[in-house]
């Protein structure tokens, strides 16, 4: 159960699986406005096509946006999965300028909270075999999340993991 409101926005663009289950998860930045009802609508439909399975408010509030059955176009072009990296990863975008020069847009906790109870909710369902950055499987030079704190994720991801009610 969510400490997080979760809304429901599906967006328009999304594929098979194929019958593949996810086994990665990837963390972008929307490097848009940071204003959260732009980077959701856009995210929901856009020319590019491109789409996220959850995109995660400063605030915590997450929006379920394609079903984790369903392949969403966030990755492009990676350096792992043979095919298509899309129909075996679930991404999450976190609402964040990715500002590159100061003033740099920090991730708030609640943000980086939310984001670490996604991850272990998919690690507990699915064989998830890495959490990622795009900027770490991307081969034309993308840099999201910039600035992530990694430290503090895995931190919430451990406390997460510790906490979720043990089936006996």
């Amino acid at each position: 159960m969510s400490k997080y409101p979760v809304i429901v926005r599906m967006a328009k663009s999304h594929g098979s699986r194929n019958t593949l289950i996810p086994s990665m998860v990837v963390l972008h930045h929307t490097a848009g406005s940071g204003n959260t009802e732009n980077e959701v609508s856009y995210l929901q439909s856009n020319s590019a096509e491109v789409s996220i399975h959850v995109c995660i408010a400063k605030d915590g509030t997450r929006y379920r946006m394609v079903d984790d059955e369903r392949s969403a176009y966030h990755v492009g072009y990676s350096k792992v999965s043979l095919g298509n990296a899309n129909q075996v990863s679930l991404g999450i975008e976190l609402i964040n300028k990715g500002r590159k020069v100061p003033p740099f847009d920090e991730y708030p906790d609640a943000q980086v909270e939310s984001c670490a109870e996604q991850v272990v909710e998919w690690m507990a369902k699915y064989d998830i075999m890495m959490v990622t950055s795009h900027e770490a499987i991307d081969t034309r030079g993308k840099f999201d999340p910039w600035r992530f704190p990694w430290k503090k994720f895995w931190m919430y991801v451990g406390e997460t993991w510790q906490n979720q009610p043990k089936n006996v």
